[in-house]
């Protein structure tokens, strides 16, 4: 049996919807409640200023020398649509495997969860006669539909509310052979706070594990933003593996999370890790040591 797919438009708002940072107490004691995320937005611009993109040169922690490229740009920009693409294959291929174990663990999710549901029609004969291999299939399928999907094509009724935010994506490849080896992609909204951003994702590819390489990514965002005082991102409680990675970068969890009234998060589902720079130096640690 086939499962539906996500329809394009739930999955632009399924995915660059998230929960509101928390509120005035994430900002520093220097910078009043009162500056809201349209002065911080335009902080981040000028700092930038016309600079969108560049590289760093450094070793994981294995020693294998590693370039990062880096860019920022709107949601609707081509280079953003071309990254995009070039990462799809190893978003689809990790993202969709972390998904399968948190349904695995959780089934009822299927029919709950609105990033599970394309899958709801494998369930109809019961959890005991899932195809998982088919599950899989079709979760990387939307995954990668979403990661393909050219953005552009919607009209201002969805873009719209988008077209301010600031997105920061990056990869990491060996430096001698070019192969993919892992990629950031994260935000700065209107809705955050002054110094907020929000990380959409971290993949790693399963043949760079424990090298380090999510503490280099989330560094580098911070080496390109200096002013970043607070991320933030959304797990699933089942994903010990990427949980312990965060910890490892300095990440802790937020249990009081302010949620999105459009886009509430049933925190049953996923838990939020945050990172502020205030209580932890390790990004900012090896965002020194990345050079250009």
């Amino acid at each position: 049996m086939n499962c539906r797919s996500y329809s394009p438009i739930f999955m632009v708002l399924m995915v660059v919807c998230s929960i509101i940072s928390k509120e005035s107490k994430h900002v520093n004691n220097h910078t009043s409640s009162q500056i809201n995320g349209s002065i911080w937005l335009a902080e981040i611009k000028t700092i930038l200023g016309s600079k969108t993109g560049g590289q760093f040169i450094t070793h994981d922690s294995q020693g294998l020398p590693i370039v990062l490229e880096w860019h920022t740009s709107d949601i609707v920009s081509p280079d953003l649509a071309a990254f995009k693409k070039e990462v799809s294959d190893l978003a689809a291929q990790v993202t969709a495997q972390g998904e399968m174990n948190f349904l695995q663990a959780n089934p009822q999710a299927v029919s709950q969860d609105g990033f599970l549901r394309a899958c709801e029609p494998l369930f109809a004969q019961g959890v005991a006669a899932v195809d998982w291999q088919a599950v899989n299939n079709t979760l990387q399928s939307s995954i990668k539909q979403f990661y393909l999907m050219d953005l552009s094509q919607f009209g201002p009724e969805v873009i719209g509310k988008l077209a301010d935010d600031i997105c920061y994506y990056a990869s990491v490849k060996d430096q001698q052979t070019g192969a993919l080896l892992g990629f950031i992609m994260s935000s700065i909204t209107p809705a955050l706070p002054y110094g907020d951003s929000k990380v959409i994702n971290v993949v790693i590819s399963p043949q760079a594990k424990n090298s380090g390489l999510e503490t280099i990514l989330l560094s580098s965002l911070l080496r390109v933003i200096e002013p970043i005082q607070r991320m933030f991102i959304m797990v699933r409680p089942t994903n010990s593996e990427i949980i312990a990675a965060y910890s490892a970068c300095g990440f802790v969890q937020d249990n009081n999370p302010i949620q999105d009234p459009h886009h509430q998060v049933n925190k049953e589902y996923f838990i939020v890790m945050e990172y502020k720079t205030e209580q932890s130096d390790i990004l900012q640690k090896t965002a020194g040591m990345l050079l250009e």
